[in-house]
């Protein structure tokens, strides 16, 4: 397979609802209020996993100490 182009790996309701520790009830309702990225294919609704992932980093919250006195190793930062 070519390096431009890598098979992704999409999961579903189930496998994020397991992943994130939440109901599948509350992924759908992410889906709804359009929180959380996704994408149609066929009807059903599925989840890029190197979304997903980058979309946990983003709602990460630093800890007081990491706010006042930075973390150079966090993140690349």
């Amino acid at each position: 397979m070519s390096q431009v182009f890598q098979k992704k790996r999409f999961l579903n309701v189930k496998e994020v609802a397991d992943l994130l520790s939440i109901a599948e009830k509350t992924v759908r309702k992410y889906v709804w209020l359009k929180t959380i990225p996704y994408t149609k294919i066929g009807g059903h609704v599925r989840f890029d996993q190197e979304k997903i992932l980058a979309w946990i980093e983003e709602r990460e919250v630093q800890t007081l100490d990491e706010i006042r006195y930075g973390n150079l190793n966090r993140r690349g930062k």
